[in-house]
C-alpha cells in the first residue's frame, strides 16, 4: 500500500510489520497479488456487497485459495451493542487482542427544502486504540494512546460494516467519518485513498470526512491533499477554555486557523456553563471569519448539507450536546437548540445541532472507548 503520513504521524503499517498483504490493495497491486486483474475485481465487488471473499463463489476457487492461504485475516466482532435509535456499535478485536469500537448509524429518509433525502447509513470508524488528545469530555481520551491501526484494520471496518449493512438490511453506505477512536491526523496512511479509489470502495471524496483536534500547524498542513473533507473540532476559540477541554493543545487558536483553509466544517461538543454562552459563540465567529472570506459566500444550507463541496470555502458549524461519560461537573446545555445556533446564523454562518444518537448505549460522540490498557501498550 502507498502511504501518506502526516509530518509528526505515526507509520502504523511500519510498526505492526506481518509478512502478509491486506485484501484492501489498490487494484493493481491485489491484481499482482492474486494473479491477475479479472481477480482482484471479482475480490472488490464481493467486498463492497458486504459478501466474503474467501468463500464467495463469484469469487475464482484459485483466488480464494490465496486469500485464505496468503492474506491476513479480518478481525472479529467479538460484540454488538443495539441502541433504541438503530444505531449499533461494533466491537472488533485485533488480531493481537487489542478492540475498537465502529458505529453504524442508519437514517431514515426524510424531505428537506432541497430535494428528498433517501434512506442511508453512515460509519463512524476508528483511526488508533486509544488517543493521546487527552479531550476532557471524551471516553477515548481518558485510555490514553495505546497504539496505532494499520490501513487494514480502518479498512476492515469499513467492510465489516458493510457486512453489518447487508446482513440487517440497512440502508446503504453513504459517508464513513473518521470521528471514532483516536486522532486520525496522526494516523492516516493510505485509508482514503483506497476508500475513494473507484477500483475499491468507490466512496465519492466528499463523502469521506476526516475529524480532527488539529494536533498542530504541520499535521493540518500535510492533511491538504487527502481526497476527503476536512472537519475542525474547535469545541471553544479562545485558548484558555481551548487547553482546558482539550489539554494537549500546544498552538494558538489563530496558529491552527491560519493552516485550515480546507476545514469546511468546524465541530463544537457544547458543555453546560463552559463554552455554550453567547459570548463564546461570538468568539468562534471571530476566530472562524477569516476562513470564510478566504472562500466564495455561502450556500444556502439545504445545499451544503446536499453537497459539502471540496472546491471552494464553505464553512459549517456542527453543535454537540455533551455525551455523558462520567466527567464530574459536564453537563449538555439545557437551551442548545436556542441562542448559541441563532449567534452563529446572524454571522452567516451555517450552523446545526447534532441530532444525538446511540447515548443510551455508549455509541454516541464522545463515548467510544474499549477494555484495552494501556499497560498493553506497544514500544
Amino acid at each position: 500500500m502507498r502511504m501518506v503520513v502526516a509530518a509528526d504521524a505515526i507509520d502504523a503499517d511500519a510498526l505492526v510489520q506481518t509478512p502478509r498483504p491486506s485484501v484492501f490493495e489498490h487494484l493493481p497491486d491485489l491484481g499482482e497479488l492474486l494473479g491477475g486483474t479479472g481477480k482482484a475485481k471479482l475480490v472488490w465487488a464481493s467486498i463492497r456487497a458486504g459478501r466474503d471473499p474467501w468463500t464467495d463463489e463469484t469469487v475464482t476457487e484459485k483466488a480464494r485459495k490465496k486469500l485464505k492461504e496468503n492474506f491476513q485475516e479480518i478481525p472479529r466482532v467479538s460484540h454488538v451493542t443495539r441502541a433504541s435509535c438503530g444505531t449499533i456499535k461494533l466491537l472488533i478485536a485485533m488480531q493481537d487482542g487489542m478492540e475498537i469500537e465502529s458505529v453504524v448509524i442508519p437514517h431514515e429518509g426524510r424531505p428537506t427544502a432541497a430535494s428528498v433525502v433517501e434512506p442511508r447509513t453512515t460509519l463512524c470508524v476508528s483511526s488508533q486504540v486509544g488517543c493521546n488528545r487527552a479531550c476532557s469530555f471524551c471516553a477515548t481520551g481518558k485510555m490514553g494512546f495505546i497504539r496505532q491501526l494499520t490501513s487494514h484494520e480502518i479498512l476492515s471496518q469499513v467492510y465489516i460494516a458493510l457486512r453489518c449493512i447487508k446482513e440487517e438490511n440497512l440502508p446503504p453506505l453513504h459517508n464513513i467519518v473518521f470521528m471514532g477512536m483516536g486522532e486520525p491526523l496522526n494516523n492516516f496512511v493510505n485509508a482514503c485513498e483506497v476508500l475513494t479509489d473507484q477500483n475499491c470502495f468507490q466512496m465519492a471524496k466528499n463523502r469521506v470526512t476526516v475529524s480532527s483536534v488539529g494536533p498542530s500547524p504541520a499535521v493540518i498542513r500535510a492533511a491538504a491533499g487527502i481526497p476527503a473533507m476536512l472537519a475542525w473540532s474547535v469545541h471553544a476559540a479562545d485558548d484558555t477554555t481551548r487547553s482546558k477541554l482539550v489539554p494537549t493543545t500546544a498552538n494558538t487558536m489563530v496558529e491552527l486557523r491560519d493552516q485550515g483553509e480546507r476545514m469546511t466544517s468546524v465541530a463544537v461538543t457544547l458543555i453546560d456553563g463552559i463554552n455554550d454562552s453567547v459570548e463564546q459563540a461570538d468568539q468562534l465567529m471571530k476566530l472562524l471569519t477569516p476562513l470564510l472570506e478566504q472562500g466564495p459566500a455561502l450556500m444556502p444550507a439545504e445545499s451544503l448539507l446536499r453537497f459539502h463541496v471540496l472546491a471552494g470555502l464553505k464553512v459549517c458549524v456542527d453543535l454537540i450536546p455533551y455525551n455523558d461519560i462520567g466527567t464530574e461537573d459536564c453537563t449538555p446545555p439545557a437551551d442548545v437548540h436556542l441562542q448559541v445556533p441563532a449567534a452563529h446564523h446572524e454571522r452567516g454562518f451555517a450552523c446545526f445541532v447534532r441530532v444525538t444518537r446511540g447515548d443510551d448505549q455508549s455509541a454516541a460522540c464522545g463515548q467510544l472507548a474499549t477494555s484495552s490498557k494501556s499497560s498493553r501498550k506497544q514500544s
